[in-house]
């Protein structure tokens, strides 16, 4: 009995702690974007920002800004911590127009759960529109400054880690082990 109640705390322990990979999004990611609005094309890290096929998918590079608008208005940054910074590139205070921003992002281990902004930015609207898609807009955007920023957290559900997974297998055979071992005795 003892055995079983270690067991059970231990598995209980294993689903709601650090055993969990954290959530973000991995580098490498692929990242399909759109742009409606003031600019209709997205012009990506991966082809030199050039307007060209394919532009709009990019791979999530750590330390790099992914995105410009076609406009040139405004600069997309992705952090592997699931941070999406937006910047303004006008060198005015004032984004004028629309813009409507949606990413979709492939080989994600987990599902996107929430899309929050972080820094309690005014007149952005934020939506998660699938499990790897997420959507913003905004129009006529004040960002303070000529080359200011806002920012918005990706949250990812948690996915095990394949070795937290074996031993947790390992345990429950255990368990069913000695379960087996004490009906036959």
């Amino acid at each position: 009995m003892k055995m079983r109640k270690t067991l059970a705390v231990a598995a209980a322990a294993w689903l709601l702690g650090p055993s969990a990979l954290a959530d973000g999004l991995p580098a490498g990611t692929l990242i399909t974007g759109q742009v409606s609005g003031a600019s209709s094309v997205l012009l990506g890290l991966d082809h030199g920002f050039a307007d060209e096929a394919g532009s709009n998918i990019v791979a999530l590079a750590a330390a790099e800004l992914e995105f410009l608008t076609g406009d040139y208005a405004l600069g997309l940054d992705f952090g592997t911590d699931g941070r999406l910074e937006v910047m303004n590139n006008t060198g005015t205070p004032l984004v004028p127009g629309s813009y409507t921003l949606s990413f979709e992002f492939s080989g994600l281990a987990g599902e996107i759960t929430a899309f929050t902004l972080l820094d309690g930015a005014s007149g952005v609207t934020l939506q998660v529109l699938g499990p790897r898609t997420v959507s913003l807009s905004f129009s006529d955007r004040g960002f303070g400054s000529g080359y200011g920023s806002f920012v918005a957290q990706i949250s990812v559900s948690p996915v095990p880690e394949p070795v937290s997974l074996a031993l947790m297998g390992a345990g429950l055979a255990l368990l069913a082990g000695l379960r087996r071992a004490r009906r036959s005795a």
